[in-house]
Order: C-alpha cells, then sequence, then structure tokens
C-alpha cells in the first residue's frame, strides 16, 4: 500500500470554478485513489463540481444544497472515512509530490500526533502562514509586529526550517488527521460557520492530551482565501463571529472581555479608515473599499451582531 493510499481526502467545495478540477488531479497525481476523494459541495452555483465529475468520475461527491459552512461540510465528509487517516484540503491548493508520504511518516513516528499540517506557499514559491497561535486576549491588545519580537517562534507563522515542529495550531488548507484521535476528542465544532474551527479544534486536541505538528516536507500551492476574497466584508463579519465563539467556548470568563476589545477594535479601524478618506484618501478606490469594509464590519457590531448577516446562501439553522 502506498502512502496515498492510507487517506481519504475531504474537499469543501463552494463556486470553486476550475480550481477544484485542478485540486483534484494534484491529488490524484500524488498518488490519492480517485475513489478516495471526497467533495463535499456548499451549494454551489457555478459549474465546478461537473467539471470536476468530467474529469474524475469516480470521486465521490455530496451535495449538501447551501452553504453549510466548513465544519458541517468536513464532518459530513468525516463520517464516510474508512482509512487510517483524512486529509483536508482547501479547493484553492494543489498538492506537491511527495506529500502523502510525509504526512504518513509523520503519523507513524508521532503516535500523539492528532493533526498534522504541511507547508503552504504561493505559485511564486514564497511562505504563507501554516500554523498559527492559539487566540488570547493578549493578542488583541498588543501589535502583532511586538508579539513576533517578543516571541518570535510562537508568533511566526511561517516556519522556516525543515524539521518537524510541534504546533499550537495549524491553517486548515492542508490538515492532515488521526481518525482514532477524532474518536477520542470528537469531530469539527459545527457552531462555527467558516474561520477558526480548526483552531478550536486543535485547541480540543490539546487539552485530551494529543499533538499538533506542521510537517514542511509535506507542500501545497495554495491560492490564499480564493473564495473569501469574493466576499470581503462578510469574511470580515464571519471571521469576527468565529472569534467571539472562540473565546466563548475556549475562555468564558474572559468572553465579556473579549467582547468589549473585538468592539472597540472595529470601531477604532472603522474611524481611522474614515479619516484617511477625509484627509484626501476618497480619490483612491483601494482606500473607500477598505473604508466600506470595516464601516460594514462596525455596524455588524452596533446592530447587535445579527446572525443572518455574512456569507450568503447559509443553510436553515436546525
Amino acid at each position: 500500500m502506498n502512502a496515498a493510499q492510507r487517506f481519504t481526502v475531504i474537499v469543501v467545495n463552494y463556486n470553486g470554478g476550475a480550481m477544484l478540477t485542478a485540486c483534484a488531479r494534484s491529488l490524484i497525481a500524488a498518488g490519492l485513489p480517485a475513489e478516495q476523494l471526497v467533495v463535499i459541495d456548499n451549494g454551489s452555483k457555478d459549474d465546478s463540481i461537473e467539471r470536476l465529475v468530467a474529469s474524475t468520475p469516480s470521486c465521490h461527491v455530496e451535495r449538501m444544497g447551501c452553504n453549510a459552512g466548513f465544519a458541517r461540510a468536513v464532518n459530513r465528509g468525516l463520517g464516510q472515512v474508512t482509512t487510517e487517516f483524512a486529509l483536508l484540503f482547501n479547493n484553492d491548493a494543489r498538492l506537491e509530490p511527495g506529500a502523502f508520504e510525509a504526512l504518513a511518516a509523520a503519523f507513524d513516528t508521532l503516535p500523539r500526533a492528532a493533526f498534522v499540517g504541511g507547508r503552504l506557499i504561493h505559485e511564486d514559491g514564497r511562505l504563507q502562514n501554516a500554523v498559527a497561535p492559539l487566540p488570547t486576549l493578549l493578542a488583541e491588545v498588543v501589535p502583532k509586529g511586538l508579539l513576533r519580537r517578543l516571541a518570535p517562534t510562537r508568533y511566526t507563522g511561517r516556519p522556516r526550517g525543515e524539521a518537524p515542529l510541534e504546533v499550537e495550531s495549524l491553517i486548515g488548507a492542508l490538515f492532515a488527521v488521526r481518525m482514532t484521535a477524532v474518536q477520542d476528542f470528537g469531530p469539527l465544532d459545527e457552531d462555527f460557520f467558516f474561520f477558526l474551527e480548526e483552531t478550536e479544534w486543535c485547541h480540543r486536541a490539546r487539552r485530551h492530551g494529543w499533538q499538533v505538528w506542521h510537517v514542511p516536507k509535506a507542500r501545497a500551492v495554495h491560492v490564499q482565501g480564493a473564495t473569501a476574497k469574493r466576499y470581503h466584508a462578510a469574511a470580515r463579519i464571519e471571521f469576527q463571529r468565529s472569534k467571539l465563539l472562540y473565546f466563548a467556548k475556549t475562555q468564558p470568563k474572559a468572553y465579556p472581555l473579549a467582547l468589549t476589545l473585538l468592539f472597540l477594535k472595529a470601531a477604532s479601524n472603522a474611524l481611522a479608515h474614515l479619516m484617511l478618506l477625509a484627509v484626501g484618501g476618497f480619490l483612491s478606490p483601494r482606500r473607500r473599499a477598505r473604508a466600506a469594509v470595516y464601516g460594514r464590519v462596525l455596524a455588524w457590531y452596533l446592530a447587535g451582531r445579527p446572525e443572518d448577516v455574512g456569507l450568503p446562501d447559509k443553510c436553515p439553522k436546525g
């Protein structure tokens, strides 16, 4: 059995277009049997699924019929896994050769590794953030640049070494899962719709005594945030909602302070961009667009953080 045969790959798709087909081709070229590719479609309105089926007819496709969110879609896929490991993989990514071998080797040599992530790179080879520290209130008030100086290992999202590295949490674009570990601490929390669901999962795994590892030899080219970029303001609102939910679930006593801090940051960002417009930035389309995004985030807070504001086509609750 080759390493890829030990994995089932779960790809969540939402209007992925040609990227989804390229994603699938890269997985199969890396050795994955086509029938071990599970694509969960979150109510796409484009022809991405038709393109995929035409190019990879043996893959398994399940249509949710609406936008069920990332966690719910992944959990649907996890329910179909019969292999040792699963790989959660973004539809805007392409796996590089050798990745399955590197991931399997990590699981074999690190028996307490629940999750193993790989290196994410841009088309031109530049590194992307692949790991992240777990969110804290300190990180909400201290500038990121200062945090990186104070604790460079913890706050550097792009490790440059080639050796495996134990980390706090992983970016979910290339995220391998030991299925026996999931039996211990459970699947993704479906209260998260989009963003930070994998972060809470890493937090929960570590709380149960499991480990999270970054393995640089497993690599993927990632068109960073391709889906979210189409819905910039809505995606930012979803991120705020998920961050508040993360604090509520993992640090409930600190939640009121987290809500206050995040609201104040949203207000200061909106005010700062409004001031930039006032001092001559109105002629810049980019500045106008950024000011509109921050204004919409603040408006969401002021409106009481309504549930129906955010990414489109959501499935009805319940």
